[in-house]
């Protein structure tokens, strides 16, 4: 079975992108809507929101195998 894989990169312009199964879903969401959009779209919130930013923080992105 194949893994369900999440990407959450920081775009050069400080906007993201989310790329499920190594395709982009979305692109540019500005910093401030990041958090809220996850949470809403992709069911991302709380302590894995938290866990994200703090890997995109670190490495410029976040990949989850799901």
């Amino acid at each position: 079975m194949k893994p369900n894989t999440w990407e959450f990169v920081r775009n050069d312009d400080g906007t993201y992108a989310v790329l499920h199964q190594g395709k982009q879903v979305c692109d540019r969401i500005p910093e401030k809507w990041f958090d809220r959009h996850i949470c809403e779209y992709y069911g991302f919130c709380g302590e894995e929101v938290k866990e994200i930013r703090q890997q995109i923080d670190a490495a410029g992105k976040c990949v989850l195998e799901l």
